[in-house]
């Protein structure tokens, strides 16, 4: 249970082999390449025309990678979609690389994109036009009274005819004012919230008396761009947009059908993204013209993977495999990988949510598991709850398929149940409803339920400062493990046994001998400061200040009574909930009842999950890592594929 031991490997081929070996990396995903031109100044990496050749490479491998995720995105709406469940309990696919390119070279690429292509800008051409026809629609829906073309009427010599819009008021004044002058004969078409649609008829003597009446009114000639009145245009753009929404209900029930089609693009999306990272990769290289060079990290444990699956692709000859050990001043490069049982496992989430440990550092999951068992337990404690999370999680996992990801996520609160339903015995709390036998109540015991969180919260913290002790001594720096961890140890014991000879078991002798050995960490970390610093007053004086950090440990301390804090409170809403319900009449009780009983348990559910979770997570990075951890290691980031649909068959990692 440990940070994994890397290796630092290099490897030189020729060039006619590089998308074989890159390949075979590429299938362990277990190797992070290196940027040997940024790891040494020195070497030139490759000349510019390669560099330039790889970028394009990689840009082109881009846009076909994105161009296919478009077109699955697109296809797969109208493809018969499984029920959740179902979906949830297919596996994904398991292939090689080699076996994917081999399954999409009995198909025909080509013909599949250009059909799906074609289906799509008819589509999109389909939508566009009964979107611009609507839009005719909608303004001949209004006219369709007209039983002329406005444009087509000739003015004879003694009469003039207009037809056009005009605005609507709250008094109506200026369409009044039309219809009721005396020279203007009015025909209206229609009438909205916001104008009407008139034909206005006038004697050509007073014409220019009409058209002065029409400006004042805002009269605005009716555009009519179509060459039949508004009656049978109509029926020609419902003929049309019949037409064009049978040809898109034809290709969508095309589309509804190719799940071959679906599978082949999911194929090209695996292997453009393949072929994406391993172009990316070339750009990394060291290229001579015969030979090219490349250096990465992997796992000590795997190192034998990687000669197997080169082997599996050329001969022995062509290629030369060097490990290195790391070196000192590669420790801060090098990428972590964690390495725990599977009980730890699932919460190196919690570690990665912080940071990965350097390196050179400790891998801190193994302690702070128990004590985030421990924590989260006590502050969700509750039996029926506990129960409720270890089903929900018992019966993904067992039944249902999910990432990798998620299925940590998953094992995670999988293993917090169990100490949620022991907290929740030892509360005797059961969805709030008390149980036969109570350890400690959350009503009356909540003093002894506050030293509880307060004693597990100075255990904690002892041994985070037995840890800081064990990397300074590691480290060789004695006088910083006396006065940054055994002093302080010695000082907390003390102060323990001054607390318990006064408060529990009354005894002088022991209450005096405390006192003596809390003074006698004090003067250890004064002395270890002082003979540690070259300057021994600035020592003497960094050591007092050291001890002013005790301010800091009795905030650390008052911290944990969120322990005790969120059990109460979770349990009291809970009972709280359930006097509720209690009050109803029966018949209510047990029909609505029973409703509000699950939604009010959902959601103090829920929000005690959440609180024991964030909560749990703060004790650990504040209270816990601020004792020995540092971080600031970055996680492994090898050479993979995206295994978003097809995930990838590993016959090396045993």
């Amino acid at each position: 249970m440990a940070i994994a031991k890397m290796k630092k490997i290099k490897l030189i081929s020729f060039q006619n082999q590089k998308d074989a070996i890159l390949e075979g990396i590429q299938s362990l995903q277990s190797i992070e390449l290196i940027d040997m031109s940024a790891e040494y100044a020195e070497v030139n990496a490759m000349s510019v025309s390669s560099r330039d050749y790889f970028e394009s490479q990689s840009k082109e491998w881009e846009e076909k990678y994105n161009s296919y995720q478009d077109l699955l995105s697109f296809l797969r709406p109208y493809l018969p979609q499984p029920k959740m469940l179902t979906k949830l309990r297919t596996p994904k696919e398991m292939l090689t690389i080699q076996e994917m390119q081999t399954e999409l070279s009995k198909v025909d690429k080509e013909l599949i994109l250009k059909t799906l292509n074609d289906a799509r800008q008819r589509l999109k051409q389909n939508d566009q036009e009964v979107e611009r026809l609507n839009e005719e629609e909608s303004f001949l829906l209004k006219w369709q009274k007209l039983e002329h073309i406005p444009s087509d009427i000739v003015t004879n010599e003694y009469v003039g005819t207009l037809t056009g819009l005009v605005p609507q008021t709250v008094s109506d004044s200026f369409i009044r004012e039309i219809k009721n002058h005396k020279d203007i004969f009015v025909e209206e078409v229609f009438q909205t919230k916001d104008e009407y649609g008139i034909t206005v008829a006038f004697d050509r003597k007073f014409e220019q008396e009409v058209n002065k009446v029409l400006d004042e009114n805002h009269f605005a000639v009716l555009h009519y761009p179509f060459e039949e009145i508004p009656g049978i245009e109509l029926n020609r753009i419902s003929e049309e947009k019949t037409q064009m929404i049978e040809d898109s209900k034809a290709l969508k029930e095309q589309l509804g059908k190719m799940q071959k089609e679906e599978w082949v693009l999911k194929l090209m999306v695996e292997i453009s993204y393949a072929e994406l990272q391993r172009a990316r990769s070339k750009q990394l290289l060291v290229d001579e013209r015969h030979l090219f060079v490349l250096e990465g990290w992997m796992e000590d444990s795997k190192v034998g993977d990687i000669r197997e699956a080169l082997e599996e692709r050329l001969e022995k000859e062509n290629f030369a495999l060097v490990t290195e050990e790391v070196q000192e001043e590669e420790m801060d490069k090098v990428p972590i990988v964690l390495e725990n049982n599977k009980v730890v496992t699932p919460f190196e989430n919690i570690t990665d949510m912080y940071s990965l440990p350097k390196y050179n550092e400790m891998d801190p999951t193994p302690f702070l598991t128990p004590f985030y068992l421990l924590f989260f337990g006590m502050m969700l404690a509750d039996l029926g709850y506990g129960m409720l999370l270890f089903a929900a999680t018992a019966v993904a996992l067992k039944f249902f398929h999910f990432d990798k990801g998620m299925r940590k996520n998953l094992s995670f609160f999988h293993l917090l149940s169990y100490p949620t339903m022991m907290w929740g015995l030892i509360y005797g709390s059961f969805f709030g409803f008390e149980l036969p036998f109570v350890l400690l109540s959350t009503m009356d015991d909540v003093n002894t339920i506050l030293v509880l969180s307060i004693v597990f919260g100075v255990l904690q913290i002892l041994l985070g400062l037995g840890l800081r002790t064990y990397l300074l001594l590691r480290d060789k720096d004695p006088f910083g493990a006396v006065a940054e961890g055994i002093g302080w140890i010695v000082i907390f014991v003390g102060i323990i046994m001054v607390l318990i000879a006064n408060m529990v078991f009354p005894n002088a002798f022991v209450a005096t001998l405390g006192q003596g050995i809390a003074i006698a960490g004090v003067v250890a970390i004064l002395v270890a400061s002082t003979l540690g610093s070259e300057s021994k007053g600035l020592g003497f004086g960094s050591g007092l200040y050291n001890l002013y950090g005790i301010t800091g440990y009795v905030g650390d301390i008052v911290s944990y009574t969120r322990l005790m804090a969120l059990g109460v409170s979770g349990s009291s809403i809970a009972l709280a909930f359930n006097m509720i319900i209690g009050f109803l009449p029966p018949v209510a009780r047990f029909t609505v009842g029973i409703l509000l009983f699950i939604a009010l348990h959902s959601i103090n559910f829920g929000l005690s999950l959440l609180s024991a979770y964030v909560h749990g997570a703060r004790l650990i990075f504040v209270e816990f890592f601020g004792k020995f951890y540092e971080g600031g290691g970055k996680a492994l980031n090898p050479l993979k594929t995206s295994e978003e649909y097809i995930e990838l068959k590993n016959n090396y990692n045993r």
